[in-house]
């Protein structure tokens, strides 16, 4: 294992100094804007586009729009449009207001960055000013209630083959739109530093990220059980390495790494030793292992392989999507997952002219988003960071279960963009709480008014725990 990495991290140094760099790359929306996320979905199952990360590089997605300039002239002109706000020195990419009300008060909504059921407001907003080829200055962030959140703020710099971001830069480590396994805009972004290509790498289209970052105080911290449990800050690092071994599959390799918050000192050989070697240096108690003293862990990890197929049989364009995701090692074996889950997703561009649906269905084990060395469990401010799945079970249980999402869009309906998303979620038996299949029904219609898009929307259902939510909202998009 080691030794792969050794080989994988001195090849991408080799590929970035020996091709031609050019500058840095500001980044598409993530989570604010769903018509225009949605055409990026489209452009990216049309072309095959090999990325299986958020947010997408706007140069990237340039390099891939000129290949259905004669093929899907509508979505190119769509998404043309948009993209050459990206292309000027400054401008402000985003800006969102949006009133709600709502009949509830301790529901978080799906993707929202820890936003509630009942938040009243929500303002969101983007922008850049490049200040040269290699430096972008990012500024934004979300609004909502009592809570101010940064995210889109951050620096970029450096070159398209290796471009470095410091601050609240997001991560959605998944080719899925509804439900990323590791890390997503489930909850709010932390402090970090990013490193990663806007530039595809070889013949192969090769795309790597890596990230290290703060998140928010937690309490319940114990490394150790025979001392009291503190309250600190852990870090939680991010691995991502993709490539196209054939012009209709991508494939990749996905890892975090939730680490430190005690009174410890870390070193980086820790942290290298936790990544290469988990059995020896963070699963405890393993027959011939290293590791027997468990206080000596070193956080909690987890991995997961993604595939996306990119197929069109007869002229049908769709996207398969498959991830195999572990929670630490099974049976103290470092190339072994243990507590699998599953996420599987279909995408289809063009049902019709003017429809698309979108499919995602995932299975998991136990113990997923719990973890015994911290008390809030694999989370940013008391909200889950990976599936939105997680979010609905009691913080402290491992329950096992399933969850799935159904979204139809319709285009150009007399003017108007509809969208109808159903999600669903079960937990199996626990012997502490009580749970329910979950419900959730969201109606949204949106209608284009010179360069805005005026949107109204219903949601409603009934949670785990069987209390019923019902929410309005009117929002303001450019």
């Amino acid at each position: 294992m080691k030794t792969l990495l050794y080989i994988f991290l001195i090849n991408i140094c080799l590929i970035s100094f020996t091709t031609q760099a050019n500058g840095v790359s500001p980044y598409l929306p993530l989570k604010t804007d769903p018509l225009l996320e949605l055409e990026l979905e489209k452009l990216a199952t049309i072309t095959k586009l090999p990325i299986l990360t958020r947010p997408y590089h706007a140069a990237t997605i340039y390099k891939y729009l000129a290949k259905i300039k004669s093929s899907h002239p509508t979505l190119y002109q769509r998404l043309n449009a948009y993209i050459k706000r990206y292309k000027k020195t400054k401008a402000v990419t985003h800006f969102s207001a949006q009133i709600s009300h709502s009949f509830k008060d301790d529901f978080l909504m799906a993707n929202q960055r820890g936003l509630h059921v009942d938040d009243s407001f929500k303002i969101s907003t983007s922008s850049f000013w490049q200040v040269n080829e290699h430096l972008i200055l990012n500024a934004g962030g979300t609004l909502f209630n009592d809570e101010i959140i940064p995210n889109n703020s951050y620096i970029s710099f450096g070159w398209d083959v290796l471009q470095v971001d410091i601050g609240y830069r997001e991560h959605w480590l998944s080719p899925t739109q509804e439900g990323a396994l590791l890390l997503s805009t489930q909850a709010k972004p932390a402090l970090n530093v990013t490193i990663s290509n806007p530039e595809l790498l070889t013949d192969w289209n090769i795309k790597y990220e890596m990230s290290v970052g703060v998140l928010e105080r937690q309490n319940g911290i114990q490394f150790d059980a025979k001392k009291a449990p503190v309250s600190g800050k852990p870090a939680l690092m991010s691995l991502h390495f993709s490539f196209q071994p054939l012009d209709w599959w991508t494939i990749g390799f996905n890892r975090t790494l939730m680490f430190a918050g005690d009174d410890g000192d870390i070193s980086i050989k820790d942290v290298w030793n936790g990544i290469t070697d988990p059995v020896n240096s963070d699963n405890c108690g393993g027959s011939g292992t290293e590791l027997q003293d468990c206080s000596k862990e070193f956080g909690n990890q987890q991995a997961s392989i993604s595939n996306k197929f990119d197929i069109a049989p007869f002229d049908f364009p769709l996207s398969l999507i498959w991830e195999y995701a572990g929670e630490d090692t099974k049976d103290h074996k470092n190339y072994q997952l243990g507590n699998i889950a599953q996420n599987f997703g279909l995408f289809v561009p063009y049902l019709t002219t003017n429809t698309s649906m979108n499919f995602e269905y995932t299975k998991f084990h136990t113990a997923w988003y719990v973890h015994h060395i911290y008390d809030e469990g694999y989370s940013n401010d008391n909200v889950k960071m990976g599936h939105w799945w997680g979010s609905l079970k009691a913080p402290d249980d491992g329950a096992a279960g399933s969850a799935m999402s159904m979204r139809f869009d319709w285009q150009n309906v007399g003017g108007y963009q509809l969208s109808m998303l159903y999600r669903s979620a079960e937990f199996d038996s626990s012997t502490t709480y009580q749970y329910q299949r979950s419900h959730e029904v969201e109606l949204s219609i949106a209608k284009a008014m010179k360069s805005n898009f005026l949107e109204a929307k219903l949601t409603f259902g009934e949670d785990a725990i069987g209390g019923q939510f019902l929410r309005t909202s009117f929002k303001v998009r450019w």
